[in-house]
């Protein structure tokens, strides 16, 4: 798994995921760079599929309309 394979899977929604490996925590920001939604607490990429990864990021996209 892979920070661009996800990316690639969640272009439409207007977000991308960011974070670093190991620091406990992933997150999306929208295209100015601000944070959208919560964290997703996980270590590394792996610990969630493509799926889960495009569900976390579809609640984030959802707070770009708040």
């Amino acid at each position: 798994m892979t920070k661009q394979r996800i990316n690639k899977a969640i272009k439409h929604l207007g977000v991308e995921l960011v974070g670093t490996r190991g620091d406990g925590y992933f997150y999306f920001v929208d295209s100015e760079g601000n944070q959208v939604g919560e964290s997703v607490l996980v270590c590394y990429l792996r610990h969630n599929t493509l799926e889960e990864w495009k569900r976390e990021a579809e609640k984030a996209a959802q707070c770009l309309c708040c």
